[in-house]
Order: structure tokens, then C-alpha cells, then sequence
């Protein structure tokens, strides 16, 4: 008869295989684990199991225990049904199928297994928890089906049978969205007239400044008590009194219209927007895009 201990997670080694035909055809024989159905009562066991039977028994436990330990609960349960299969006097076998079949959310197959061995291990020491556990299943198993038992709610339709025609009722998005008004702007010729006063008054601060700087050198060599200037130095005075005279104007002229602009632009009225807008329209049963524009 087979040894068996409940399942854990220490490593195990394993001693013997089954062939590959009897694996596939044990991985074959698994179900998934949605959708259970009422599972089918174990077969009687009603024969000893021979040598072969028990050492065969014993390879599947193994190889069904390591796949408990990393968590493939379906091919453990594979092996471990297996096992049972060869060696149904190892009721051992189906207190660890009911752990695999219940992490695995097969209850009702977890019922089972508990139930069977409770009923061929009569005064075991686990029988007040496994009907505990039992009795927990059920519960779980009943909730569930109540729960895929209920109909699918039903949205509400319209009293005559057909949806109502967008915007033909009060709240329909499509009569509420509306295209937003066109904005106005204001005109962008004062902003040009003072970015032009800008920059003439920069160039009459270049051809001032520097004319006014030298001024002042040649009034300091024209001084002194003779108030005469050097030979050839007061034709270069006068040209340069010329231009301070002429870059004065200049930036008087860039600095006004500087002002002029600048006051312009925020005393100015808003003309109104001559570009379209397409604004998105939705409303129920449609959608769309709806186009707006001035001229």
C-alpha cells in the first residue's frame, strides 16, 4: 500500500516517471477549471493493487507532489488522480486532491474528494474539519450559481419602442452642444506702427549718441581762452552737430511712433473673427462635426 503525506512545499525527489503515453493521456484526461459541472462518484475499490500497481502509484505521487509544489495544481491533480487510479487504497491521496482541487477553484470536485474519503476512512481524525470544509464549499458553490443564475439587466427603451430623434428631447446632448460664438480680435496695424517707431528710434540712438560723444571731444580742444579750434577740426565739429541734430529727429520720431502705436492697439475695438470653426457634435444615435464661420 502507498505512503502518502499531506502536501507542503519542500522539494521532493523524484524516484520513478510514467511513460510518456500514460502522461498525455492523464493531461488529456483533465478538465479546466471554469464551469464545473456535478462530478462523478470515484469507482468502487473493490481489488488489491498489485506490486507494479503500488510502484506505479508511487512514481505519480511523486511527480504530482513536485508539480503541487510549484503551483500547477492541474498536473498535480493529473498525477494524483492517477495514482488513486492504480492504488485506490491509499485514501491519503484524496485529502490531497481536495487541497489541489480547491486552490485549482474546483469545489465541487474538492466535495468530492473529501466526501469519498470521509465515507472510506470512517472516525479519521480529519473528518469534523473536512465536514467543516465541506460544508464551506458548498456555501461557495451555491453563491456562485445564484450568481450565474441571474438574468443580465436590461437597459430601458423608449415607451414607443425606438429611440427619440437627437435634439428632440429635453437633455439630448445633441440639442444642448452648440458652436461656441465667433471671437473677436483686435487689428494688428498698431502693433506694426509701433514696432516700426521701435526700431527707427534705435537707429536714431545710434547716429545720436555717438555724434553727441563727440561733441563734447571737440568742444574740450575748441576751448580755452583763444575759442579757436584747430586747423580742420571744425569742419568734423560741425558734421557732428549735424548728425546728433539728425539723430535726435530720428529717435523723436521712432519714440512717437512707439507711443502713437502702443496707445493705438489698446484704445482700438475688437474686429470680429473672420476664420471658421468646426466644432464636434454628439448626441445620442449621432455624431458629427458641425462648421461656423463670419465674413
Amino acid at each position: 500500500m502507498l505512503k502518502l503525506t499531506q502536501p507542503g512545499r519542500t522539494p521532493v525527489r523524484f524516484s520513478h516517471l510514467l511513460s510518456g503515453v500514460a502522461l498525455a493521456a492523464s493531461l488529456l484526461a483533465a478538465g479546466p477549471a471554469g464551469a464545473e459541472e456535478d462530478p462523478v462518484p470515484y469507482p468502487a475499490c473493490d481489488r488489491t493493487p498489485t506490486e507494479g500497481d503500488i510502484a506505479a502509484a508511487k512514481g505519480a505521487f511523486q511527480a504530482g507532489q513536485a508539480a503541487f509544489n510549484e503551483a500547477d495544481y492541474p498536473r498535480a491533480i493529473t498525477y494524483w488522480e492517477d495514482a488513486y487510479r492504480r492504488d485506490c487504497t491509499a485514501h491519503k491521496l484524496l485529502v490531497n486532491l481536495a487541497r489541489a482541487y480547491e486552490l485549482n477553484s474546483q469545489l465541487k470536485l474538492a466535495v468530492r474528494a473529501l466526501e469519498t474519503y470521509n465515507e472510506r476512512v470512517p472516525g479519521n481524525p480529519e473528518m469534523a474539519q473536512n465536514e467543516t470544509r465541506i460544508a464551506r464549499f458548498k456555501e461557495k458553490i451555491a453563491k456562485d450559481e445564484a450568481a450565474e443564475s441571474k438574468p443580465p439587466a436590461v437597459e430601458p427603451k423608449d415607451p414607443q419602442g425606438s429611440d427619440p430623434e437627437p435634439g428632440s428631447g429635453p437633455g439630448d446632448p445633441g440639442a444642448a452642444v452648440e458652436p461656441p460664438p465667433p471671437g473677436g480680435s483686435k487689428p494688428i496695424l498698431p502693433l506694426i506702427v509701433a514696432g516700426g517707431g521701435l526700431v527707427v528710434g534705435v537707429v536714431g540712438a545710434v547716429i545720436y549718441f555717438p555724434a553727441k560723444a563727440d561733441i563734447s571731444d571737440y568742444e574740450g580742444l575748441c576751448g580755452g581762452a583763444t575759442r579757436k579750434c584747430p586747423d580742420g577740426i571744425e569742419a568734423e565739429a560741425n558734421s557732428a552737430r549735424d548728425k546728433a541734430n539728425l539723430g535726435g529727429i530720428v529717435m523723436g520720431v521712432g519714440a512717437a511712433a512707439l507711443v502713437g502705436g502702443a496707445i493705438w492697439y489698446l484704445l482700438a475695438p475688437e474686429e470680429p473673427a473672420t476664420a471658421s470653426h468646426v466644432t464636434p457634435l454628439v448626441g445620442k444615435g449621432f455624431t458629427g462635426l458641425g462648421w461656423s464661420g463670419a465674413f
